[in-house]
């Protein structure tokens, strides 16, 4: 099967919003190809970090091809899912089966009648998609499309430390696909949005005596991961009152950043979680500090020098 690059796709096409600049293409190649320097190159010769980043974000999740000569644009969704503290919803195989039907008949309910979905098994947990390199990311894209039998990448993953009373943040994986230009959500419908939220999460309480996992209605990636974890630190702040935080790029990558949580907590004094700017961009990096300012107070500042959070945004 030919698989053309987006930009190659959007000459072919004539929607408005496929059409690139020259740097977004250069962008597309370098994802396509994975070579992460090549992505990080051309981010950081841009003089609008925000809006590069951004678009990283977008392109990484998307994935345009061709079947018997018609295009399709396909892009990755996730809805994010704050499982309790007794709850055993995340990477509970038995549990997704027993609510994997439910939570189709719903999306397919919600979702634009002309947009497909694949949806992958399990609530992954964050743990898992925050270690997502943009490979790992474009690999399940892939595997969506006909006929691929690529071979599975294999990641390292880290596991976050939680106390016994703390909530856990997961997240449903699904690609959409169209044949009308970039998949789109439907409209906000609070009613609607309210059923599929309530859907899913009664599909996924573990027993009728548990507690429902909070649900978010699905997002693009840069979206939902933000939305996930913001809500998922605001839940953790009231179970295990946040005591202080710390925000650390990594030398050897300019994609990561390692977030510190002081926790008020006798088991658990310390845990942290990485946070990857190829999935939510520098406004989404801002978005999950802002909300950590408003929780607690900063921990202390990087050694390599005292930036501020939108200069965590930057590669150096």
């Amino acid at each position: 099967m030919n698989v053309p690059s987006n930009a190659q796709i959007a000459e072919m096409h004539t929607h408005p919003v496929l059409v690139q600049a020259k740097w977004q293409v250069e962008l597309d190649d370098a994802i396509r190809r994975n070579d992460d320097a090549g992505m990080w190159d051309v981010v950081a010769r841009q003089d609008d970090q925000e809006k590069a980043q951004e678009a990283m974000a977008t392109l990484v999740s998307r994935l345009a091809y061709r079947v018997d000569g018609r295009a399709r644009f396909a892009e990755m969704f996730l809805l994010p899912v704050i499982e309790p503290a007794a709850g055993d919803v995340i990477s509970n195989e038995k549990n997704w089966t027993a609510a994997s039907f439910a939570i189709g008949e719903a999306l397919d309910g919600w979702l634009p009648k002309k947009v497909t979905k694949t949806v992958f098994n399990g609530i992954r947990p964050f743990d898992w998609v925050g270690t997502w390199r943009p490979a790992v990311l474009r690999s399940h894209l892939n595997r969506t499309l006909p006929g691929n039998d690529q071979a599975k990448l294999t990641t390292i993953t880290e596991a976050i430390d939680y106390p016994d009373s703390a909530p856990r943040l997961g997240f449903l994986c699904m690609v959409l696909t169209s044949q009308l230009g970039w998949p789109a959500l439907p409209a906000p419908s609070t009613m609607a949005d309210k059923r599929l939220r309530d859907v899913v999460g009664f599909a996924l309480q573990h027993t009728q005596h548990s507690v429902p996992p909070l649900v978010l209605t699905p997002d693009r990636v840069q979206f939902a991961v933000v939305d996930g974890v913001c809500l998922w630190l605001t839940e953790l702040d009231q179970a295990n009152k946040i005591l202080g935080w710390s925000a650390t790029p990594i030398a050897t990558s300019a994609d990561v950043i390692k977030i510190a949580l002081r926790l008020d907590s006798e088991k658990v004094p310390l845990t942290q979680f990485t946070l990857r700017k190829h999935q939510i961009g520098l406004r989404g990096v801002n978005d999950v500090l802002q909300v950590l300012a408003s929780l607690a107070p900063v921990l202390d500042v990087p050694r390599d020098g005292t930036q501020s959070p939108r200069d965590l945004g930057k590669r150096h």
